[in-house]
């Protein structure tokens, strides 16, 4: 237990160490004005900044126009502020918001997105889009169009749109994922059930467990690409039913590991967006690098059907794969005002090992629907669906691994804290596979009685984070 603890500090220790140095950075500015809808600081934020006043006269501030329209709409329209202004682009002054003209979907992101630049005279902002790109609108349009957050985060896969330049967030993470029935094709049976029900079967996996605690890092270095990092440490437990050939009787052994996994690398490029914002297509490329262990430790007895000493570890226990992975993809996301799409087709490659194992390449697609009530709240399901090639040892095509699995989840993200010059989130997700097809293998033992190897599916997964995020701004 006191080893856990310390695992699940270390991600909390280090993510604290992050925020710890962007306050240090701005220490000499306290007290700072923040921006009332993300918590980024008005001070670094005043050539687009906006001003609110509410009808009992107190004032909050917004980075942007997007925040500031947000804001409005939370607060019920218009009506509820005696005032509302906008920093006028070219001069700097404050302007009327209803009365100024708006760039939206330029190649200049001032702020938060969607990229609402204000303009005091119509023609200044023409000559802007002749410049930069985008369309001049007006009050009415951008507040009829703007959504309560310029986008979702999905858990389970991508979103296409990039956040802007200099855009950072820092989470920990910790993950549960459970399986515990035996699964030959599509049909599920309890371990033990599968066990007793054939006098021949050695032994059948009971159930697996894997939590993980992770560090997260995302950093967009242009307002086109964003880069992502993820840094796990694993704990994982196989129970495994076994019979004993001299009585019969079957029992049950356990195995455990835990510590580092594979770092993961990602980067998206978003080559596509609507100049409104609400439509974009990115690509994926990622990589893993083999921080985990891959124990190679083979079985003294030759297998009869692989002829060959195979890996003694299960894969389902390994901490790595001992090979840097390759993933490539597809983005596409979509807004319809409160709602978010989010989609995706990756394919990951697994080479092979210097142990001679090869985990199977993945296939995956991804669906995800986000609704957002307000700019604090994210509520949504997501759906999923990978094919997984059989894993091989030593050109030996595993029998019992790989197959095809859906799964569906509910996840959540809520904005609970603006601290430190950005904000605090807390996201959850639970889900459960809805449809498994998972290979198994028929054998024989040595006195020609059939068994199946086989292998876990069904249980469920779920996963809690705290991420803050921030926005270095940019200099314009």
């Amino acid at each position: 237990m006191k080893t856990a603890i310390k695992q699940a500090m270390i991600p909390a220790l280090f993510l604290l160490m992050l925020i710890a140095v962007q306050v240090s950075a701005h220490e000499q500015h306290e007290p700072r004005a923040s921006c009332r809808v993300c918590g980024m600081w008005i001070d670094e934020y005043r050539k687009s900044a906006a001003e609110l006043v509410y009808k009992d006269g107190s004032k909050e501030y917004t980075c942007g126009v997007a925040c500031m329209l947000r804001e409005i709409d939370d607060a019920g329209g218009l009506s509820a502020f005696r005032s509302v202004k906008v920093h006028d682009w070219v001069s700097g002054e404050l302007v009327d918001a209803q009365t100024a003209t708006y760039v939206l979907g330029s190649n200049v992101i001032p702020d938060m997105v969607p990229n609402y630049i204000a303009f005091a005279k119509r023609e200044e902002a023409e000559a802007f889009a002749a410049k930069e790109g985008g369309e001049v609108i007006d009050f009415t349009i951008a507040y009829d169009d703007v959504s309560p957050v310029g986008t979702t985060a999905p858990f389970r896969i991508r979103t296409a749109v990039t956040p802007g330049k200099g855009n950072f967030s820092a989470g920990i993470v910790y993950g549960y994922a459970q399986k515990d029935q035996v699964k030959n094709g599509d049909s599920g049976i309890e371990p033990a059930d599968f066990i007793n029900a054939n006098k021949a079967q050695p032994k059948a996996p009971s159930e697996s467990q894997m939590m993980q605690q992770a560090i997260t890092v995302n950093y967009s270095p242009t307002d086109d690409l964003a880069l992502f990092m993820n840094l796990p440490w694993f704990e994982k437990r196989q129970g495994t039913l076994e019979r004993n050939p001299a009585t019969g009787t079957v029992g049950e052994s356990i195995a455990n590991d835990d510590g580092l996994g594979d770092i993961a690398l990602e980067g998206r490029y978003n080559f596509w967006r609507s100049t409104r914002w609400h439509q974009f297509a990115s690509v994926l490329l990622g990589t893993t690098l083999p921080t985990g262990e891959f124990d190679g430790t083979r079985d003294p007895l030759v297998n009869p059907l692989a002829k060959t000493n195979l890996i003694s570890k299960g894969a389902g226990l390994q901490l790595g794969k001992d090979t840097a992975t390759f993933t490539g993809g597809l983005l596409y996301s979509q807004r319809w005002k409160n709602f978010w799409m989010h989609s995706s087709a990756l394919y990951t490659v697994n080479p092979e090992n210097g142990d001679d194992f090869a985990y199977g390449d993945i296939a995956t697609v991804g669906l995800a629907l986000h609704y957002t009530p307000n700019y604090d709240l994210m509520l949504g399901v997501e759906l999923d669906a990978s094919y997984t090639e059989k894993n091989e040892d030593r050109g030996f095509k595993i029998g019992n691994s790989g197959g095809t699995v859906t799964n569906l989840a509910v996840v959540s993200d809520w904005r609970f804290l603006n601290a430190f010059g950005g904000n605090f989130k807390l996201r959850s997700s639970v889900g459960l596979p809805i449809y498994e097809d998972l290979n198994a293998r028929d054998a024989k033992n040595a006195m020609g009685m059939p068994f199946t190897q086989v292998q876990l599916g069904e249980g469920f997964f779920g996963n809690l984070s705290v991420v803050w995020t921030f926005r270095d701004a940019p200099d314009y």
